[in-house]
């Protein structure tokens, strides 16, 4: 029986790509207030998210990670 040697391919740039368009495309994806605070990415923030995003809207997590450092920034009242 004759072993043969695995063949080595370059890595496609094409593959790369992809990879970059479904990025692109899953940060263009929108999500609820009860999915966004229901998620394990904002787990730690749900709470903060409750008070600050509004029922039957419609959030990408760039829009809510803009929201979250907006409120995270702003000043404290005395």
């Amino acid at each position: 029986m004759v072993k043969q040697k695995p063949v080595k391919q370059p890595i496609e740039e094409s593959n790369f790509e992809f990879a970059g368009q479904q990025a692109k495309e899953i940060a263009t994806f929108k999500f609820t207030k009860q999915q966004l605070v229901a998620s394990k990415k904002y787990a730690i923030r749900k709470d903060v998210l409750n008070a600050l995003l509004e029922d039957g809207q419609v959030y990408t997590f760039n829009e809510v990670d803009q929201i979250l450092n907006d409120f995270m920034k702003g000043k404290v009242i005395e």
